[in-house]
């Protein structure tokens, strides 16, 4: 101790370089790992053996958008040794139907290409019909001002969705209606259609607003016709297998 006190510099130098010594070390070892390697180790040794063509991509890309349940499919690409696709399904389309579409990723690779890249094809959905309310709400859950109702995102602008609209009437109407705003005390029930190439969806929000007789404690609530939604799913082929492994994704 007498030695520290008399050379605190010096024992300050020497406790910095043990410190960045160490740190540097921590890095290589996360980085490089322990046999020094790069952390793919090698998992991507001849990659250059089997790549995917740019063809390969348009032919999978093609022969997925040929389905008519599908709006929209990501450029497939390749991370590390997986090889991935994301694909936008119509609102009216079932998980059944939907998930054959990861076959058209297999049967586009050759034998080479399956037994060295996992794949991994993402299924998801826009989900337009989705209303939102957001106001000032009582303990109870009740609205204690105007609400106003509206699709979460403007449809206006979505070039899948053909047709839309909002309305207090459980009857379909296309009515191009955005935005409803409920004014009166009461229970209501707001139902939102829209129409994609392939069909249509509908949802609903369930309102109730009472103005307060006197001062209550409140706080700013958003609340969506959200209910269970069976997409985004996922399915993950491991490199020489034979089938895919489905889960749901959060």
């Amino acid at each position: 101790m007498g030695y520290i006190r008399k050379h605190k510099l010096t024992s300050f130098i020497i406790l910095v370089y043990i410190i960045v010594v160490g740190f540097t070390f921590f890095l290589y070892k996360l980085f490089i790992g322990s046999s020094g390697k790069p952390v793919y180790g090698n998992r991507l040794d001849g990659i250059e053996n089997v790549p995917i063509t740019e063809e390969q991509k348009e032919t999978i890309t093609n022969a997925i958008m040929d389905n008519e349940r599908v709006l929209k499919v990501t450029k497939p690409y390749l991370n590390g040794k997986i090889f991935k696709v994301i694909i936008y399904m119509a609102d009216a389309a079932d998980v059944d139907s939907s998930k054959s579409l990861a076959d058209l990723v297999v049967n586009n690779l050759t034998d080479e290409q399956k037994a060295f890249y996992d794949i991994e094809v993402y299924l998801t959905k826009f989900y337009d019909c989705t209303l939102e309310a957001t106001g000032k709400q009582d303990e109870e859950g009740n609205f204690v001002e105007n609400v106003k109702v509206k699709f979460s995102s403007d449809l206006s602008e979505n070039e899948y969705t053909l047709e839309y609209g909002l309305s207090n009437v459980a009857e379909v109407d296309y009515n191009k209606n955005q935005e409803i705003e409920i004014t009166e005390d009461g229970e209501f029930i707001i139902y939102g259609y829209t129409k994609d190439k392939i069909g249509e969806s509908s949802c609903s929000i369930q309102i109730n607003k009472k103005t307060p007789q006197e001062n209550v404690a409140t706080k700013s609530q958003k609340i969506t016709s959200i209910t269970t939604r069976s997409f985004p799913l996922i399915a993950y082929r491991k490199a020489g297998t034979g089938n895919y492994v489905w889960t749901k994704a959060r």
